[in-house]
């Protein structure tokens, strides 16, 4: 088999192209995490991350996945960094470590890659050639909540009621008029990324309704690419279709029940469980796909539904690498072969006092047996990020749906999750 060529793996978490005006909360939730690229690598690649890759996490992933991690050129900051990953390479002084890999693999292509790529002569993956300004145009258009909603209309598929405001004023106003005729509506800012900016405002008694809103909306100031507002829907579940745009079509890669906390992304289970709406939300994937390869976009992506009653609607698209595309390499990893692979995974919050480390953890889940290659589950720490900012990062994965399930509550046991 022939081994393809080294790369850069870029995580780029932190692009515009997933969220204007973030905030350093924001910033630094994306890039705490940023050591998990770690187990997407092979010997020979780059990995640049925007927090500290700590040794025994190295050793972890490498005991894990059998890798020689001294081969594996690993680019991390002493501390968080807030910044794109090619200015930080840069402030490193780690740029010849980019340049001597053919590949660039970003996260998300946003102008940063993109001008990269032109300059260096390194392959954009997953293009042959750099694509062009239209292409980034199209993603950057179609990673909006308003650009992911127009483009749904255009192609016959269906949203929920709602709007656009470009400033403030015309934000409250609007929504106001909405809720004269909706129970509750949830606003998004336009580009936004796992959940942030969103806030769900009740219509509730009249007579309090413009102090309501107006208070909620009080600290959204004005945004470059604004906010939608659509009608609150009581859901029944959150699934996304992820799928691949190639030159000769659009090809299924999995698919998941998000899990959410607060309107906000945390994991998934895999796969979406079958619903009335299925194939009309997989066949409307499709279509977003088609429409996006049409226009030159390659890779992955993935379609967001929101189902209730027999129905669905389109709520967005990540024209992009998702938190569960490499979750997902990552159970294929850990569980090779044809066969299918159930997996879920999520990031909770740890016991406010006590609980194990992660040396702990790790140990834990080796005497329950979640370690062995062969055995019929496996479980890992997917980041090393409890002493951070609270939280332990999951993957459970295995041939059998039940058999997955039921180690999950194990792991919950095992890291003492409330």
């Amino acid at each position: 088999m022939t081994r393809r060529p080294s790369r850069t793996i870029l995580s780029n978490l932190n692009s515009d192209t997933m969220v204007d005006n973030p905030t350093e909360r924001y910033l630094r939730a994306m890039a705490v995490p940023t050591p998990r690229m770690l187990w997407e690598a092979e010997p020979g690649d780059c990995v640049v991350m925007l927090a500290p890759c700590p040794a025994r996490f190295r050793e972890y992933v490498a005991h894990t996945l059998d890798l020689d991690v001294d081969r594996v050129d690993i680019v991390a900051p002493a501390e968080t960094a807030l910044v794109h990953p090619l200015a930080l390479a840069d402030a490193l002084g780690a740029g010849d470590l980019l340049t001597a890999r053919p590949v660039l693999d970003p996260f998300a292509l946003d102008r940063p890659v993109l001008d990269f790529a032109r300059r260096t002569g390194v392959r954009l993956h997953p293009y042959e050639a750099p694509p062009s300004d239209e292409v980034l145009d199209t993603v950057r258009h179609v990673n909006t909540k308003a650009g992911i909603r127009e483009t749904a209309v255009s192609l016959g598929l269906p949203v929920a009621a709602g709007g656009f405001a470009a400033h403030r004023p015309e934000l409250v106003a609007q929504v106001l008029a909405f809720l004269a005729a909706h129970p509750a509506v949830i606003v998004k800012a336009n580009r936004s990324s796992t959940g942030f900016g969103n806030i769900v405002i009740e219509a509730g008694p009249r007579h309090t309704r413009e102090h309501r809103v107006t208070t909620a909306l009080a600290e959204e100031t004005d945004r470059a690419s604004g906010w939608i507002y659509e009608e609150f829907l009581p859901l029944t579940a959150s699934p996304s279709y992820e799928m691949t745009a190639e030159e000769d079509g659009v090809t299924d890669y999995y698919s998941c029940d998000q899990r959410t906390v607060n309107n906000g992304w945390t994991g998934m289970v895999t796969p979406a469980v079958d619903g009335p709406s299925t194939a009309a939300m997989r066949k409307a994937a499709r279509t977003i796909g088609e429409w996006l390869r049409a226009r030159g976009y390659r890779g992955i992506f993935d379609v967001d539904c929101g189902t209730y009653g027999d129905g669905y609607v389109v709520t967005e698209a990540n024209v992009r690498t998702t938190g569960g595309t490499y979750l997902h390499k990552l159970a294929r990893r850990l569980r090779p072969g044809e066969g299918p692979v159930h997996w879920r995974a999520d990031g909770r919050f740890g016991a406010d006092t006590g609980g194990p480390d992660f040396a702990e953890a790790v140990r834990r889940l080796a005497a329950e047996g979640l370690d062995e290659p062969a055995g019929p589950v496996r479980a890992v720490l997917t980041t090393d990020t409890r002493e951070t900012d609270g939280k332990w990062r999951y993957l459970v994965a295995g041939d059998d749906a039940d058999a997955v399930s039921e180690a999950e509550h194990i792991v919950e046991r095992v890291l003492e999750v409330p």
